[in-house]
C-alpha cells in the first residue's frame, strides 16, 4: 500500500451495514481482513476485535432484534493508524433519559465473569473507546498504531 499521495487522508475507508444476526458475524470479519489485506498484522487484530464488537451487539442490544442491524467501518489513515467501529442500535431495555455506558473493566482474576470481551479489544488495541452514536446505541471503537 505504501504512503498515500499527499492530501489524502485515508488510504482505506469502508462501511457496511450488516443484519444484527450472529450468523453475519463471519462476513463481518472477512470484510475486515480483507479491508486491511495490505496491513496483515493490523488485519488479525482487527478482524478478532470487529468479531467480539460484532457479537455483542447482536446478544445484547436492540440490533440483534428482528429486523436490527449493526453498522461496521474500517479505516487505516495515511500515517498508518487503523480505525475500526461497530455501532448498535441501543440496549434491549430502556427508561426515558437513561443510557447505560461501558462499564469499568475490573482487574481480571480466575473467579471473575463477564467481561472477558472488552478485556480481549483492551488487550489487542493500542486504544478504544465507546460513544454514543444517533440510533441511540453505543459505537464502539479501537484504534491500531502502526
Amino acid at each position: 500500500m505504501g504512503v498515500p499521495p499527499p492530501g489524502r487522508v485515508a488510504t482505506v475507508s469502508a462501511f457496511w451495514t450488516l443484519p444484527g444476526e450472529a450468523a453475519y458475524c463471519p462476513c463481518a470479519r472477512a470484510m475486515t481482513r480483507a479491508a486491511l489485506s495490505d496491513v496483515p498484522r493490523v488485519a488479525e487484530d482487527a478482524e478478532l476485535v470487529v468479531a467480539e464488537l460484532f457479537s455483542n451487539g447482536c446478544r445484547h442490544t436492540r440490533s440483534g432484534e428482528a429486523g436490527g442491524s449493526i453498522d461496521l467501518s474500517v479505516n487505516l489513515l495515511a500515517d498508518g493508524l487503523t480505525l475500526v467501529s461497530v455501532a448498535d442500535e441501543g440496549p434491549l431495555w430502556s427508561a426515558p433519559g437513561l443510557r447505560p455506558l461501558l462499564p469499568p473493566l475490573p482487574p481480571s482474576g480466575p473467579l471473575r465473569t463477564g467481561l472477558h470481551g472488552l478485556r480481549l479489544v483492551a488487550s489487542v488495541s493500542d486504544e478504544w473507546g465507546c460513544d454514543g452514536n444517533e440510533r441511540g446505541g453505543h459505537t464502539v471503537w479501537a484504534a491500531f498504531r502502526p
